[in-house]
């Protein structure tokens, strides 16, 4: 042990002598003052304190804050991204004549009150076993006679088969170029949707936001959904809607009219929340400014915790096939309501296949959950990331009047014959549209790569300390390397205990030298300065 302490003893002297680490050979040089060597070494400490702190300061921003989004220099052409999924309601919840006939006591009355969002005597309800969706198809205004006339590309079509219905939170509604069912679902569709077809020569595709379309699998046919077609409303999606404002029972809202959402193909419509009221007599054109955001691969290392998003396949969800913050959190609610009343609503995800439809008397629950339990929401949407690959369509929205004259003109594919007062109360025209041939997505990448990182340690170091790779090398050859080399030479040199024995007698005997023990040796070797080449005259060759 002894050995060994003045072996490192000896190094760690050479070391802060040769160093390239400012400060460490003045602390070491005994022909300085102590108050030199004091003041030194107070410097040393401080500067050292500074460099950690700094390190600690630039380790943190690395570690919590590796994300930042910037513009994607790569353009975005809109011919390579889907045409936004269109939902339209009208806000009228029953057709007068499907309704008229109904008791004021049976369970398919107070389900069309909770439909018009009206006050339920709940005791007056016989009973309750209906279905919702079915109950729903049946009362509503079909998607055949609301959209009457559409164009899209430059080529009409047949909207019947363009359009399918779909149950949402506004009612019966009518969605174009959403995923066809079994890509959008894991369990099987919903009563509403599991009719739907697609015309001839047209090939459903499972779009994703992260994966777009697989160009050339599908040679010959035309895409749903469908990609954009090009700029401006020739090429947008016109339709002709009618409202049949006579055939009113009642509003979901205070008007007369439509709801409009556009939303990405692989996610389910927010209607209710967030939709565009439409108003008969009127021709709005919806300007759309589509919003995409991309990630880089290699962001999948850094923990969601701190990146903030998530990728398709890192978030399963139980009744949507594909992630999105807005399908998660449908099925968040779905949770909440099924862990506080027992049920989901009609229009929500069934998480589990024995999922019971809420009941007329559970709506004020149903409501209370969705309405009141902001924190508990707050829990679902730490856990319902926004999606590494998304993308959204903002819309500007302009009105004008229908102009009365010549309506059969400019809208050929409308075959009714619509008087003048008829226009004004219940057909409005709608245009979808992009602005422009391409657009800019919002990209996300590393604010502080490892490398970046490496950079600003080692500039610190360099700055405060001269410290660098090689510093480090050396610090490894004088603690560990050169010891243990040292060590290994002078036991080489060393010459056998039995022959330094016999040797010491053989000389004692002869009066020459005194004896020196093998200790006593080996620490004079330790003492001579390494590299010189002398012969010690009390050892006989």
């Amino acid at each position: 042990m002894g050995t060994w302490r003045r072996i490192l003893a000896r190094n760690t002297d050479e070391f802060c002598r040769n160093t390239t680490i400012h400060g460490l050979k003045y602390i070491n040089n005994g022909k300085l003052r102590k108050s030199d060597r004091l003041f030194f070494g107070v410097a040393m400490l401080a500067v050292v304190s500074m460099a950690a702190y700094l390190i600690q300061d630039a380790f943190d921003k690395w570690n919590t804050t590796p994300v930042i989004v910037g513009i994607d220099p790569e353009l975005t052409y809109i011919t390579n991204e889907p045409f936004p999924a269109v939902t339209i309601c009208n806000l009228n919840q029953a057709l007068a004549s499907r309704v008229a006939t109904l008791a004021t006591d049976s369970a398919a009355y107070a389900m069309l009150q909770v439909l018009c969002r009206r006050r339920v005597d709940v005791q007056r309800v016989r009973e309750d076993r209906a279905n919702w969706e079915e109950f729903i198809m049946n009362i509503s205004q079909p998607c055949q006679s609301m959209v009457i006339g559409c164009r899209f590309g430059a080529d009409d079509y047949e909207c019947a088969r363009m359009f399918y219905p779909i149950v949402t939170d506004e009612g019966l509604c009518c969605v174009f170029n959403m995923l066809q069912p079994r890509f959008m679902y894991k369990r099987s569709a919903s009563f509403s949707q599991r009719n739907m077809t697609l015309p001839k020569d047209y090939q459903a595709v499972n779009w994703h936001a992260e994966l777009g379309y697989r160009r050339g699998q599908y040679p010959g046919s035309l895409l749903y959904p469908r990609p954009a077609q090009g700029t401006g409303e020739s090429l947008g999606l016109s339709l002709t809607l009618d409202v049949q404002a006579d055939a009113y029972y009642c509003s979901s809202s205070s008007s007369i009219g439509f709801k409009v959402a556009l939303h990405s193909p692989n996610e389910s419509p927010n209607v209710r929340e967030t939709g565009v009221l439409l108003a008969p007599g009127m021709e709005t054109k919806l300007r759309i400014d589509p919003a995409k955001i991309r990630t880089e691969n290699h962001l999948r290392r850094v923990h969601r915790k701190y990146r903030r998003c998530l990728f398709r396949n890192e978030l399963k969800l139980r009744w949507f096939a594909h992630y999105t913050q807005r399908n998660c959190a449908a099925e968040c609610l779905s949770k909440l309501l099924l862990l506080h009343c027992g049920c989901v609503f009609f229009y929500m995800p069934r998480l589990h296949r024995n999922d019971s439809i809420c009941s007329v008397g559970q709506r004020k629950c149903v409501e209370r959950i969705r309405l009141g339990t902001i924190e508990a929401m707050e829990s679902c949407l730490d856990e319902c990331l926004p999606s590494c690959f998304d993308l959204t369509f903002n819309t500007i929205t302009y009105s004008t009047k229908i102009s009365h004259d010549g309506f059969d003109v400019t809208n050929p594919n409308v075959s009714l014959n619509f008087t003048d007062a008829y226009v004004e109360r219940s057909i409005a025209v709608v245009n979808m549209y992009f602005k422009d041939q391409t657009y800019r997505a919002s990209k996300q990448t590393e604010f502080i790569g490892f490398s970046d990182f490496l950079s600003n340690v080692g500039g610190l170091m360099g700055l405060f300390l001269g410290f660098s790779f090689l510093s480090i090398a050396e610090c490894v050859y004088f603690a560990l390397i050169r010891p243990c080399r040292t060590c290994s030479e002078l036991r080489q040199q060393q010459p056998t205990t039995a022959a330094i024995h016999a040797r010491a007698k053989g000389v004692l005997g002869a009066g020459n030298i005194n004896y020196i023990s093998p200790s006593k040796w080996f620490q004079t070797e330790l003492a001579r300065p390494r590299g010189l080449n002398y012969n010690d005259n009390r050892h006989p060759a």
